[in-house]
C-alpha cells in the first residue's frame, strides 16, 4: 500500500506531551479504530481546555486534532491544525515567520504535561539534595538569567541552580528544534559561566532512529545525554538526590581504527566533570579518550612503519649474508642435534634413576607392609583354598585398594566364609593394633567392608574414592584408634576436615561421629589437650554444610548410626 502517494497527508509526525514521543501519521493512523480514537477524544478535550495540551505539531508546537476524509480507496485518517490555529510553515499560505514558529514549539512543549512533570521532578529532587547533602545551594525553576556582558539579552531555563557554587542550568528538551537554538544557549550560558544540563525523557541510541536535535545536543556535549528515566526517578528518590541514566559512546580500538560503544550508567551530579573551559557537563570524557586511543594508534602506525623500513633495510643486508649464514645454520643445526642427543641420553640416565630409586621406595614399602603385617601374612596361609577376595591379599601393596574396587565392581558376591574371614581378621588387627600406618592390613580390612556394604549399587562403589578419608576418619573415631592414617594422635584426624574448605562438606559427618561414638565433651577433654580443636568448632558459628544428597545414603549403609 502506497499511503503517502495515495492520501498525501500534510502532517507527518505530532508530538505527545504526555510521553515526549514522536508519533508518525502514516503509521499510526493505520492502527485500528480502537487504539486510534482514544486519542482524538483527547485531542477534543485538549482543544476545550479540559486537560493540558496532548497531541501537538512537530514544527509549529500548536495543538492538533484528528480528522478524516476521502482518499483514493475510502475514508481516511489524518491530523490538521485546529480551526482557530495561526500560521504554520507545513501550510501553503503561511506568514509565519522562523522566531514565531520557535516561539510556539516552546510555548507547547512548555505547557505539556511531561515537560511540567519532567521540570518539577528535577526541581523537587535538587531541594532533595539541598535539604540532605547540601551541594546544591539554590535552585528555581523559569528564573530568568540575564548577561553579564550585555543586560538587554537574557535568557530562562526551565530551571537554574548552584551546585557546589557553580551556577547549573536545566534545559528539558523533549520536543525538536533548530541547531542555531540550541548553540544560541549553550553560547549564551558559556559566555556567563554558567553550566547547562539538556535533560531527555527518553533518548534512541540507534542512530536511524535520533532526532537532529538529540544528535545536535549529544554530540556537542561530548556525545553524553541525560535522561531522566523511571530508574533514574526510583534512584532520586531512595537517595534524596538527582539521578540522571548518563549514555554515552565509549570509544575502543580496532585493527588500528576506532570503534564506538554505547555504555549506560546511573550517576548523580558529584558523578559529573564540569569543564570550566566549554562549560560543558559530561559523565564521560569522550574527547579525552579518543585522543588518548588516536595517540596510540598513531604510535603504532608509525612504529609499523618505522618496522617496516628497518625491514627492508635488513633485507638487502641478510640477502649478503646469506650464504655464510647458512653455513653457520647448518653446523648450528648440527651441534644442536648433538646437544639434544646428550640431553636425551642425560635424560635417560635420570629416568632410569627415578625408576631405581621408586622401586626402592616401593620395595621398602612393600618389606615395611609384610613386617609390620607378617602375622596377618602367616595366618592367611592356614586358610585352605583361597577365594577371591582372600587372593587380593596376596597382591603388593600399591595393588590391593584397586583390586578391591575392581573385585567388587565386577559383581562379587562375598560368601560366609569371606563375611567370617573379614569379621575374624579385623577383630584381631584391631584388638592388636598399636601404631597407626597408612597401609596396615587394618585399613584394607576396612576398606574391604565399605566395599561389602555398599556393593549393591554401583553408583556408591563409585563414590569411594571421593569418601574414603571421610570414611576412614569416621571409622577411627568410632573404634578410638588411627586407621587409614598416619597421624600419631586421634585429634589429627577431625582437624582434616574441620575449618578444611577443600574438605568442609564432610564436617557435619565428623562432629556427629565425635557426639555418637565419643561424646563431645570426652573428645575435647581426652583428645584435643591443646584445645585447637574446639577453637576450630567455635569458629563455625553453627555454619555448617548439609551433607551432600549423593553421599547420605552411602554413610548410612555403613554406619547406620549417623544421618538419622
Amino acid at each position: 500500500m502506497k499511503k503517502k502517494a495515495e492520501y498525501n497527508r500534510t502532517i507527518e509526525s505530532v508530538l505527545n506531551l504526555d510521553t515526549g514521543l514522536t508519533i508518525y501519521a502514516n503509521i499510526f493512523l493505520e492502527l485500528e479504530d480502537h487504539i486510534v480514537f482514544p486519542y482524538r477524544e483527547k485531542c477534543q478535550e485538549a482543544y476545550k481546555k479540559k486537560r493540558e495540551p496532548f497531541l501537538i505539531c512537530d514544527t509549529c508546537g500548536q495543538m492538533v486534532q484528528i480528522s478524516g476524509g476521502k482518499g483514493i480507496n475510502g475514508k481516511i485518517k489524518y491530523f490538521k491544525h485546529l480551526k482557530d490555529s495561526s500560521d504554520c510553515p507545513i501550510k501553503t499560505d503561511t506568514k509565519l515567520s522562523r522566531e514565531d514558529i520557535l516561539r510556539g514549539k516552546f510555548n507547547g512543549q512548555q505547557e505539556g504535561i511531561l515537560h511540567i512533570e519532567t521540570k518539577n521532578l528535577i526541581f523537587n529532587f535538587l531541594n532533595l539534595n539541598k535539604d540532605s547533602k547540601g551541594e546544591v545551594s539554590f535552585a528555581k525553576p523559569e528564573m530568568v538569567n540575564k548577561s553579564e556582558r550585555n543586560y538587554l539579552e537574557w535568557k530562562k531555563p526551565d530551571i537554574t541552580s548552584i551546585f557546589k557554587e557553580k551556577k547549573l542550568v536545566f534545559e528539558i528538551q523533549l520536543a525538536t528544534t533548530f541547531l542555531d537554538v540550541i548553540y544560541e544557549r549553550q553560547h549564551f550560558y558559556k559566555e556567563n559561566k554558567t553550566f547547562i544540563i539538556w535533560v531527555f525523557k527518553n533518548f534512541e541510541i540507534e542512530a536511524d532512529k535520533q532526532r537532529f536535535t538529540q544528535k545536535d545536543i549529544f554530540y556537542s556535549n561530548n556525545r553524553n545525554a541525560f535522561i531522566l528515566n523511571e530508574e533514574a526517578i526510583n534512584l532520586s528518590k531512595i537517595n534524596n538526590d538527582l539521578f540522571l541514566l548518563c549514555q554515552y559512546q565509549k570509544p575502543i580500538a580496532t585493527d588500528e581504527k576506532i570503534e564506538y560503544e554505547w555504555e549506560s550508567k546511573y550517576i548523580n551530579l558529584s558523578d559529573l566533570i564540569f569543564d570550566k573551559t566549554s562549560f560543558k557537563v559530561y559523565y564521560f570524557d569522550v574527547d579525552e579518550a579518543e585522543n588518548k586511543i588516536k595517540s596510540d594508534i598513531e604510535r603504532k602506525i608509525s612504529a609499523r612503519k618505522e618496522t617496516k623500513k628497518l625491514f627492508k633495510e635488513k633485507q638487502e643486508k641478510i640477502r649478503l649474508e646469506e650464504i655464510k649464514k647458512r653455513n653457520e645454520a647448518e653446523k648450528l643445526i648440527e651441534f644442536e642435534k648433538e646437544k639434544l642427543r646428550s640431553q636425551e641420553i642425560e635424560r635417560q640416565k635420570h629416568h632410569e634413576k627415578y625408576k631405581t630409586e621408586r622401586q626402592k621406595a616401593i620395595d621398602k614399602d612393600q618389606l615395611n607392609y609384610e613386617t609390620i603385617n607378617a602375622l596377618f601374612f602367616e595366618r592367611l596361609k592356614n586358610y585352605d583354598n583361597l577365594s577371591p577376595l582372600q587372593n587380593v591379599y596376596k597382591s603388593n601393596l600399591y595393588d590391593i585398594s584397586t583390586k578391591i574396587g575392581e573385585l567388587f565392581k565386577g559383581g562379587y558376591i562375598p560368601s560366609k566364609d569371606d563375611i567370617k574371614f573379614l569379621k575374624d581378621e579385623y577383630n584381631w588387627e584391631l584388638e592388636n593394633y598399636k601404631s597407626p600406618d597408612r597401609h596396615s592390613i587394618l585399613y584394607f580390612l576396612s576398606l574391604t567392608i565399605f566395599y561389602i556394604k555398599l556393593r549393591h549399587n554401583l553408583t556408591y562403589l563409585n563414590l569411594i574414592p571421593k569418601i574414603e578419608r571421610a570414611l576412614f576418619a569416621i571409622l577411627s573415631i568410632k573404634e578410638g584408634k588411627v586407621i587409614g592414617y598416619n597421624f600419631k594422635t586421634l585429634v589429627e584426624v577431625p582437624h582434616q576436615f574441620i575449618g578444611n574448605r577443600a574438605r568442609e562438606e564432610f564436617t557435619s559427618l565428623i562432629l556427629q561421629a565425635i557426639n555418637e561414638y565419643y561424646g563431645y565433651e570426652r573428645f575435647i577433654k581426652e583428645q584435643d589437650l591443646k584445645k585447637t580443636l574446639e577453637k576450630k568448632i567455635l569458629l563455625l558459628d553453627g555454619n555448617i554444610l548439609p551433607v551432600k544428597e549423593e553421599y547420605k545414603t552411602a554413610f548410612l549403609l555403613i554406619f547406620k548410626e549417623l544421618i538419622q
